[in-house]
């Protein structure tokens, strides 16, 4: 049976055809003729940024998340509260080149200002507020709320079932946004951070470096074996992180021999043994990147 090829023009945005796909009445496939001139029209691609205009959109986007994070790490800190970033923000002010898209923030809570918290909640004659238990995320997000609503805001989850909400920072109504994760220690084996621990860069507080280094490496191997797909895509960004982490070779060296792992105070005897079994898996998929786990005292195979 001979068939007509489809003839494309050179307008990319038509294509004529001269053939198409029909089902025969006991479910099997044919090739039927088409109308002469009939045309199907695809959606023409969009033209790609140049790489000025590509890199002035980040270098923008950037600014509104520092302006994020400079906002919410100064509400937390006038009640009392002691907060760190870390994730690509934290990456970014200690030397990488990625532009993050948003703020990741550890909020350890040690001293709690319970006047002032008390003010921005509804009026209570008990006197347990002075043992109230630690905020959890969700308080810690109403609380900026009822600071700051002009600029903060949250927004639905994918899941409509879920009972949290996104924190988002916007610099007007319907302007430039940014999302903001807030996280307590014991959530992704992350620290109770003193403040002593934190590092200052830009008048904002980070994780230590090796807190940093190793919780990427856990995003790496957490993405790898996710069933989510849009999740499992991450591990490919993540494993480029870890890459560059590396790659920064004044931080490096001031981890080399310091046996930073060993930090009691910062990570939990399982956490140090799923990081020693990730470094072997890392530098199993990526071999070219062994020396500087070695640096640091790691067994790479």
């Amino acid at each position: 049976m001979s068939m007509e090829q489809p003839i494309i023009p050179s307008n990319p945005a038509t294509v004529t055809l001269t053939s198409m796909t029909a089902v025969q009445a006991n479910g099997t496939a044919f090739i039927a003729p088409a109308k002469a001139g009939a045309t199907v029209a695809t959606k023409p691609k969009k033209p790609r940024k140049s790489r000025a205009l590509k890199t002035a959109s980040q270098n923008a986007h950037f600014e509104v998340v520092l302006e994020a994070a400079r906002a919410v790490t100064q509400i937390l800190s006038a009640h009392g509260l002691s907060c760190a970033i870390f994730g690509s923000l934290a990456s970014k002010l200690y030397g990488c080149s990625r532009v993050p898209k948003d703020v990741d923030l550890l909020v350890s809570q040690d001293s709690v200002d319970e006047t002032s918290v008390a003010e921005l909640e509804a009026p209570t004659t008990s006197s347990s507020n002075k043992h109230k238990p630690p905020l959890t995320p969700q308080d810690l997000k109403d609380l900026i709320l009822r600071v700051n609503s002009q600029n903060f805001y949250l927004k639905m989850p994918r899941d409509p079932a879920a009972e949290y909400r996104i924190l988002w920072y916007r610099q007007k109504y319907k302007g430039p946004e940014c999302k903001i994760d807030i996280l307590v220690p014991g959530i992704m084996y992350l620290p109770f951070l003193k403040p002593n621990r934190m590092v200052w860069i830009d008048s904002l507080p980070l994780v230590p470096f090796a807190l940093l280094l190793y919780q990427k490496l856990q995003g790496w191997d957490d993405h790898c074996k996710a069933e989510e797909a849009h999740y499992k895509r991450r591990q490919h960004q993540d494993a480029a992180d870890v890459k560059k982490l590396l790659g920064l070779r004044h931080r490096m060296e001031s981890l080399a021999g310091s046996k930073s792992l060993e930090d009691e105070e910062l990570f939990g005897e399982e956490f140090r043994t799923l990081t020693k079994e990730r470094v072997k898996s890392y530098c199993e998929a990526f071999k070219d990147r062994k020396k500087e786990w070695t640096q640091l005292g790691f067994e790479t195979s």
